[in-house]
């Protein structure tokens, strides 16, 4: 059953003048939402080794290689998603300018004509031409000192971006062009069944992912251990937090240590979110729900799509009819595209079903 209630906290702005904030809290569980059951279809590529994440940038789809593949192969790869046709690599590993060691993340765009990453390894972000044959980017943008500990970021405008980290007691971090840092929002919640547990502690149980939409001004953080999102309206400044569907804390345990984790996990924890795409009218969260362990085993890591409205109310459960670790929403075509946890991974299509659309 869901609840959800409206709690007020005040909070200091980085000028140190105070501004009142609201923050929602919804609790939900898995009958909150209307299961539809979706089929796919699959594309395979043979030029692809091991993907690990996905993008979307006009009619072309983005896939990154895993930061373990040879380093003789290209980090990207292009895919034309009008015939499902390979289109070029990207991304030419090294540490020299315009070169990658990874693409950990795709970044939002404006120009249709080029597409960004987050080179984590390389604390840099670098732009692709898409209609050059070039491995190397065409312009690249050093992290200065300010963000040297940033986890995740996103634009939030053609001048500001927003950042987690990782496991500090503020949840997002808001810096200028220049790397200066200009406001920090929201803090980390404790965790009430374990009031034993520092602020560290609580950073590194809820770290997982951070993906917005600037286009509609929201943005969001999801956890890989604990079901919980964070919705970030940019504008507002003000936070919907979601716990569930499953209330359980993950399996784990604690290290004494100054340096490195102070949270441990086991083969056994069940993972929980492991995506977010933001569409103009939803929030779609990939949800796991599976262990290392069973993944190991069986291949499958996510077949559940949880389907948001933008103030966080529980809408659908898609039910996919194959494993995916990452995805992207096409909203010209009413797709998503999912990449597959399989032995040979490539892209799953799934048509979004018309309840969605309607509403």
């Amino acid at each position: 059953m869901r609840f959800n209630y409206l709690i007020f906290l005040i909070t200091v702005s980085f000028a140190c003048s105070k501004k009142e904030h609201s923050e929602e809290i919804i609790n939900l569980a898995w009958e909150d939402f209307k299961t539809i059951e979706v089929k796919s279809q699959k594309h395979y590529f043979e030029k692809i080794i091991n993907p690990s994440s996905i993008g979307l940038q006009g009619e072309n789809v983005l896939l990154a290689e895993a930061w373990r593949v040879p380093e003789e192969y290209p980090r990207i790869h292009l895919i034309n998603s009008l015939d499902w046709s390979y289109q070029m690599p990207k991304g030419k590993h090294g540490l020299g300018p315009l070169e990658i060691t990874d693409a950990a993340q795709f970044l939002h765009s404006s120009n249709p004509n080029t597409f960004w990453i987050f080179n984590m390894n390389g604390r840099k972000l670098v732009e692709f031409a898409i209609n050059d044959t070039s491995l190397l980017g065409i312009t690249e943008w050093k992290l200065p000192e300010p963000m040297a500990t940033i986890h995740f970021l996103e634009k939030a405008t053609d001048s500001t971006f927003l950042a987690t980290g990782w496991g500090e007691e503020d949840l997002i971090f808001e810096y200028d062009r220049e790397g200066n840092l200009i406001g920090k929002h929201g803090k980390r919640e404790a965790i009430n069944e374990r009031p034993d547990l520092t602020l560290r502690n609580v950073g590194e149980l809820n770290s997982g992912w951070f993906k917005g939409n600037p286009d509609v001004g929201l943005f969001v953080r999801a956890s890989l251990y604990l079901d919980v999102l964070k919705i970030f309206d940019y504008k507002s400044k003000n936070f919907i937090t979601i716990h569930g569907p499953n209330p359980d804390l993950p399996l784990f345990e604690l290290h004494e240590t100054s340096s490195g984790p102070s949270v441990g996990f086991s083969l056994e924890t069940t993972y929980r979110y492991r995506d977010i795409v933001i569409t103009k009218s939803h929030i779609f969260a990939l949800y796991d729900g599976h262990s290392q362990t069973e993944f190991n085993q069986t291949g499958i890591m996510a077949e559940d799509i949880l389907v948001f409205d933008h103030q966080g109310e529980p809408l659908w459960n898609l039910k996919l009819d194959r494993s995916i670790i990452n995805m992207v929403i096409n909203e010209k075509t009413n797709e998503i595209y999912g990449l597959t946890t399989d032995e040979d991974p490539g892209i799953a299509v799934f048509d979004i079903p018309q309840e969605i659309l309607k509403n």
